[in-house]
């Protein structure tokens, strides 16, 4: 097998054949760095994914432009507010791709949040007519909390007896690696669950029998390969995930100390309200006995008169 034309900043020395690599993967396709990269890289593999994500058939994607890419090297120590990968398709669609392999909870307020400020196109002086679709789809290696377990769901405005779609333009979609057994015919027929096999796949064998099954996915795992025997990009994966990681941390010891000290809060106001309810006990009790008193006192004078 001839060597496959190199994606980035150098091309490994030795190029080792599919079916001759062995072992864990350095990286997964579910790093959402490496995402970016492999995506902004091979716009063939990207417009496969497309096809597969859109059920449209690959002559149908005419032009593919991603709006924010990345330099190789570019390490982003913030990831809080930035997506994946936006693109517009055929100059008539914006598309949000979004990996998230942690679930933290908060996927429909995160998606509605991209798609909503995506949403946000019209130019000014221009008729709202002109906004162009946004359709924001998150790949999940989780079910969403409180929600019907489904492969590859999709969501609209709809009304709420006659569930009428308000609009086409606004639209979300999940896609659950996890539920990959539950994929239909018409997903199988767009190769959406040999794509999720492929996104959580961990080891080369994986790989190799994955392409066995459609040859699309020799092409990913060669992409896959260069970008991981490139000792350059390999570090700056490396590094971009130490950074997420650190980030994820620095959140969760935020939210552990902003729990701890509305605890502590919690816990103050509990001392104060049982202390105002002693306090109002003592007062009652201070006022039975008062009026016990003046009882007693009235009742003496009167025997003494």
């Amino acid at each position: 097998m001839s060597k496959p034309p190199y994606i980035s900043l150098h091309t490994p020395l030795v190029y080792v054949p599919l079916e001759k690599r062995t072992g864990k993967l350095a990286f997964t396709l579910t790093n959402d760095y490496l995402f970016k990269i492999l995506l902004q890289k091979n716009e063939d593999i990207l417009c496969a994914l497309l096809s597969s994500l859109l059920s449209l058939p690959p002559d149908a994607i005419h032009s593919v432009a991603i709006t924010n890419t990345i330099d190789p090297g570019t390490v982003v120590t913030d990831k809080g507010n930035i997506l994946d990968v936006k693109l517009i398709l055929n100059n008539r669609q914006i598309l949000n791709l979004e990996m998230q392999v942690k679930n933290e909870h908060n996927w429909p307020e995160r998606s509605l949040f991209y798609l909503c400020r995506s949403f946000d196109n019209v130019s000014k002086g221009q008729d709202y007519l002109s906004v162009l679709p946004v359709h924001h789809i998150g790949i999940l290696n989780f079910s969403l909390d409180g929600m019907p377990k489904q492969f590859y769901s999709h969501y609209y405005l709809t009304e709420q007896h006659t569930h009428t779609i308000y609009t086409t333009k606004f639209r979300l979609s999940v896609l659950d690696l996890t539920q990959a057994g539950l994929a239909n015919k018409a997903d199988r027929r767009h190769l959406l669950h040999l794509w999720a096999a492929a996104f959580r796949a961990t080891t080369w064998e994986e790989f190799y029998m994955i392409a066995k099954e459609d040859i699309l996915f020799q092409k990913v795992a060669d992409a896959l390969y260069l970008i991981s025997e490139n000792r350059e990009l390999a570090e700056q994966i490396r590094r971009q995930w130490e950074a997420e990681a650190t980030r994820k941390r620095l959140e969760e010891e935020q939210r552990q100390r902003e729990a701890e000290y509305q605890q502590r809060i919690a816990q103050d106001q509990q001392r104060i309200a049982e202390y105002q309810q002693r306090e109002a006990e003592y007062l009652q009790r201070e006022a039975a006995l008062k009026a016990k008193l003046a009882q007693f006192e009235t009742e003496q004078a009167e025997r003494q008169s």
